[in-house]
């Protein structure tokens, strides 16, 4: 999925109203999974390298799939939900598990959805990575299909989010999301409807 649907899913599974630092860490938490790649992104690609380069070579070098399993890794965020839970009743573990929920919401969402490009979803135990037959992007695994549905799920989930999180700036966000992704649906809808009309 892409990297804000994480963060929109995941607030509409734990966020809560008025608790502005719970609501902060899970979006962190929704975050943090994908922040390695962007950095890696935006550093090779200010030092001038090609889209193609990055994605399709160095995305697959061994030192980067390594940091990518690290921050993808199931195990590593299950523990620290354990811990977080062991000690919810305290503000720093339940801060710890909604903040683990949240980066395990992310990885169900990317196990399904990572065809070549899948992460070592279970490092350290293993460097198997799942690839599935389906895509969020790739046309090749079904990723127009896919995203249509993710771009549903997202409106879905701002939509609940709107009537859950009233905050006057937290409404204005969300508002600017649903519009992003209504317009995204509609050029989706208009290439389909476009697509089967030739």
């Amino acid at each position: 999925m892409q990297t804000p649907t994480h963060a929109i899913l995941a607030l509409a599974l734990l966020a809560k109203n008025g608790d502005t630092k719970r609501n902060r860490i899970i979006l962190a938490g929704s975050l943090i999974p994908d922040l390695f790649i962007y950095i890696c992104w935006i550093w090779l690609s200010a030092h001038g390298l090609s889209q193609e380069t990055i994605w399709n070579e160095i995305y697959f070098q061994s030192s980067v799939q390594f940091w990518s399993g690290f921050s993808n890794s199931i195990p590593m965020y299950s523990a620290l939900a354990l811990l977080g839970y062991t000690q919810r009743k305290t503000k720093w573990g339940l801060l710890l598990l909604v903040f683990a929920l949240a980066a395990l919401s992310h990885m169900a969402t990317d196990f399904p959805f990572h065809a070549e490009d899948a992460h070592q979803h279970f490092w350290p135990l293993t460097t198997w990575k799942f690839h599935s037959p389906l895509s969020y992007w790739d046309s090749n695994h079904y990723g127009r299909i896919v995203g249509g549905f993710e771009t549903l799920l997202a409106l879905s989930c701002i939509a609940l989010l709107l009537k859950r999180l009233t905050g006057k700036k937290t409404q204005t966000v969300l508002k600017i999301f649903f519009g992003l992704y209504l317009l995204s649906l509609i050029v989706r809808l208009s290439f389909w409807f476009g697509f089967l009309g030739g």
